[in-house]
């Protein structure tokens, strides 16, 4: 395992500014899934906002912004307009075959087909407004993650992007394709999930040798 891990727990090196040590909380396989299950039985709105949170590592402030425009089904693609510096991106819509929980192309149109029509194209509406607010998402995600049964430290819509970023690491990608995975523009955002040990590194470069002769 790349980083260093301890019950879902990465460790981030020193920051550069106050040089203090936090630490970042991400689901396992088995949470994800449980919490998607429990977002789908809440409604097909939540179902599609949290999966699309976690499948392109979105902060709660850009599923809100999120507009119809920016999904293209035809090419199954969804526009991820980023926040706070971020690079924006164009990404593939999620589909793991076999699970209807990771299927972000049907979550969205289950929603769309019963979304009411209003004045604005923001993808995720409520009674009061054509914007679903930030606030009212974060209640959302916390009163789903404890139907859930998630525990407090993963009771954060933040920790959707946490939990793109590790799967990513445990699944071998580099760091180039998590920093565009996630819209980072400093690699210093990246390297709070990639933390590789010297072994790590002595296997990969074995590996990459092997490989080749």
């Amino acid at each position: 395992m790349t980083p260093s891990v301890a019950r879902n727990i990465v460790t981030i090196p020193k920051a550069r500014a106050k040089r203090v040590r936090t630490r970042i909380s991400y689901m396992s396989d088995e949470q994800l899934e449980r919490f998607l299950q429990a977002a789908k039985e809440y409604g097909p709105r939540e179902h599609a906002m949290f999966l699309f949170a976690v499948a392109h590592g979105a902060r709660i402030s850009e599923v809100c912004n999120l507009r119809i425009s920016d999904i293209d089904f035809k090419n199954e693609q969804v526009h991820v307009a980023r926040l706070k510096g971020s690079l924006d991106s164009t990404q593939s819509l999620l589909r793991v075959k076999g699970n209807a929980l990771f299927n972000e192309a049907a979550a969205f149109k289950t929603w769309l087909a019963t979304r009411q029509p209003d004045a604005n194209n923001f993808v995720f509406n409520s009674q009061k407004a054509t914007r679903l607010d930030r606030v009212s998402a974060y209640r959302l995600f916390k009163k789903i993650a404890k139907a859930a049964g998630l525990p407090e430290t993963l009771q954060n819509p933040h920790s959707l992007k946490h939990t793109a970023a590790m799967r990513l690491v445990h699944g071998g990608a580099n760091a180039f394709l998590i920093r565009q995975a996630l819209g980072h523009r400093s690699f210093n955002s990246t390297l709070a999930y990639v933390n590789p040990s010297d072994a790590d590194a002595s296997a990969a470069i074995q590996k990459a040798f092997s490989q080749v002769f």
